[in-house]
């Protein structure tokens, strides 16, 4: 018989955890939780003329497609969710970001932005374009301070909590992409 005092939030929480790989802990998970406050930031806001568009999938998972341009100095499509009033809580034990996607063979610059300082921590990192799900994972340690795509003079990530995450594409070419994202979680 089903223990009927069994808070359904508990449940949901103990599935969520058993799904994560490795004690990892979920940060944001696109076929849970959906697009949410996920949106698109392109090298329009500075003039350039790339185009991009996040969809949710039938199967719930993010699709990020478009074109980045290098016409009128742009070259860049991102999608980006910023949380300042509740950040993302980083464990002391974590040491890595781990994403669960789809790629199509090219390069992508992964984004955090904590509440100290207005700069921000990237990585870059390589998918495949095999078809099959991949788990990139970024070590903190490998993440380094930059400013407007221009490495700063402060420490590479040391684990802090997290205001803002960012995928980006901006390989200083003109290309279309597509990338699958089901979630992002830390180790």
């Amino acid at each position: 018989m089903a223990n009927s005092n069994k808070n359904p939030a508990d449940e949901k929480t103990e599935k969520t955890v058993a799904k994560t790989e490795n004690n990892s802990k979920m940060l944001y998970d696109f076929t849970k939780q959906g697009k949410g406050k996920w949106r698109i930031q392109n090298d329009v806001v500075m003039g350039g003329r790339s185009e991009s568009q996040l969809k949710m999938t039938d199967e719930n998972e993010a699709l990020f497609t478009g074109r980045v341009s290098l016409e009128n100095n742009g070259g860049f499509c991102s999608i980006h969710q910023t949380n300042e009033q509740e950040p993302f809580i980083i464990n002391a034990e974590s040491d890595a970001f781990i994403l669960n996607l789809k790629g199509d063979g090219k390069d992508y610059n992964f984004r955090i932005r904590t509440p100290n300082g207005r700069h921000s921590y990237a990585a870059t990192f390589s998918t495949k374009n095999n078809g099959d799900w991949e788990s990139i994972t970024i070590p903190f340690k490998s993440m380094q301070a930059t400013y407007r795509g221009e490495v700063v003079n402060v420490p590479n990530y040391n684990g802090e909590n997290v205001v803002e995450m960012q995928i980006l594409i901006g390989n200083k070419k003109e290309e279309d992409f597509e990338i699958l994202v089901k979630s992002i979680a830390v180790n």
